[in-house]
């Protein structure tokens, strides 16, 4: 409010605005900063203070450069971690051995790169109760189970049988409504999708659902990530289920597995199936997880949303959330793209392809892959930063989100094998 003064009083009476900025967590393009400007009553003596009309000028100016700020912050999922996406192009000859990369690769990278060691994240029930709230709306006082012995911190889950919900804090950790999910969702989506999109995802290319449009079902998500905890970035893959395709896949499973599923699909069952990465200093944490690599079996700390176009949830899933890693050696520089390349290329010479992988590189990029192990209940991790080099399956013998993939310790550069 401004205040009236006499003016023998020699006040100045300016109005000035005080940028206001208001942290939130949209998908998509949807940028995540927002700035509210609200009048603010400026009155200071001429005599002495600072004068006004400098105070105003500075004051636009911050204005101003938060409007531009606000304009080129990226976007994201519940981080900042945005992609900057480049074109390699190149053929390789090595021995006889053609190699075609044209691959897309992430060039907002940091300088340097460390080994990790970690435990699994086990949410309290607080806030286990409060991701409920949000993707379970209604079921946050479902009851408390334990399941396994004391001293288990994993020990337990919220579950409410009759309604099929079950929320888990640790491994496996999400909330599932697992009736639908295990049941009607499997027979209706197991024979195929109607669309697939991968990284780099324009969020307005993609199919919208009849009830759902792609962007809609982001800003849904919003609150959800955000109570996830967890640092995302920008969706990985997308799968997409319409009504024919889930009516085609009942009628493909009963004839497969001769069984006699008669479920009514309406256009508020259509599912948007959505993969976003978890990222850690910079870096995202390798999703394709479930393999011996370097002799050693890797983890999948990806995280996984099944969303009906009604808006009910259907499935928040993470296998291996992580906690807070701790640094396990000295920082040090990764290899260059570059430099990567050649090693590649000096490792073909003497490397055969399978023949159920085509010889073509479809993806390059830095990651943390996650080696997991366990001792008793729980699993311990270790995250090795890694160049990774995609190649995609032939004959389509497996879905498209999952690839052949080459492993080179991102520092010295050595080949780890995978089994």
């Amino acid at each position: 409010m401004i205040k009236k003064q006499r003016k023998n009083e020699n006040i100045c009476n300016q109005i000035a605005y005080r940028c206001i900025y208001i942290h939130v967590r949209p998908l998509g393009d949807v940028r995540n900063v927002a700035i509210a400007c609200f009048p603010y009553a400026c009155t200071e003596k001429s005599s002495g203070g600072f004068p006004m009309n400098h105070i105003r000028s500075f004051l636009c100016f911050l204005l101003l450069m938060g409007m531009l700020l606000s304009a080129h912050l990226p976007s994201a999922g519940a981080s900042s971690f945005v992609p900057e996406w480049d074109h390699v192009q190149r053929k390789l000859d090595c021995q006889g051995q053609k190699i075609v990369i044209d691959a897309i690769t992430d060039t907002n990278l940091p300088e340097t790169v460390c080994e990790y060691d970690a435990s699994l994240r086990v949410m309290s029930e607080e806030k286990l109760r409060a991701l409920v709230s949000v993707a379970a709306p209604g079921y946050e006082n479902i009851p408390f189970i334990g399941l396994h012995a004391p001293g288990d911190d994993d020990g337990w889950v919220l579950e409410d049988e009759e309604a099929g919900i079950m929320a888990v804090p640790g491994n496996a950790f999400g909330v599932e409504r697992y009736h639908e999910t295990r049941d009607r969702f499997t027979v209706g989506t197991v024979f195929g999708f109607s669309h697939f999109y991968k990284e780099p995802i324009d969020p307005n290319a993609v199919a919208n659902l009849k009830e759902l449009s792609y962007p809609d079902a982001l800003k849904l998500l919003a609150p959800v990530l955000a109570r996830t905890e967890l640092s995302l970035g920008n969706p990985q893959f997308v799968k997409v289920y319409d009504l024919d395709t889930l009516v085609s896949n009942q009628k493909t499973y009963n004839e497969t597995f001769n069984e006699h599923h008669d479920y009514t699909w309406e256009a508020g069952d259509e599912v948007y199936e959505i993969q976003f990465p978890v990222y850690w200093q910079g870096l995202r944490l390798h999703t394709q997880g479930g393999y011996v690599v370097g002799n050693k079996s890797t983890a999948y700390p990806a995280m996984k949303i099944i969303l009906q176009a009604d808006g009910t949830l259907l499935q928040v899933y993470v296998s291996d959330p992580i906690d807070t890693p701790v640094a396990a050696g000295p920082e040090a520089k990764p290899l260059s793209l570059e430099q990567i390349l050649d090693v590649y290329a000096q490792f073909l010479s003497s490397y055969a392809l399978p023949d159920y992988v085509e010889p073509r590189v479809s993806r390059i990029s830095l990651e943390y892959l996650v080696w997991e192990d366990y001792i008793g209940f729980h699993p311990t991790y270790h995250l090795v930063p890694v160049w990774c080099f995609y190649m995609p399956y032939t004959d389509s013998i497996v879905t498209p989100e999952y690839n052949y993939i080459q492993y080179f310790n991102a520092v010295t550069g050595e080949y780890l094998n995978r089994d």
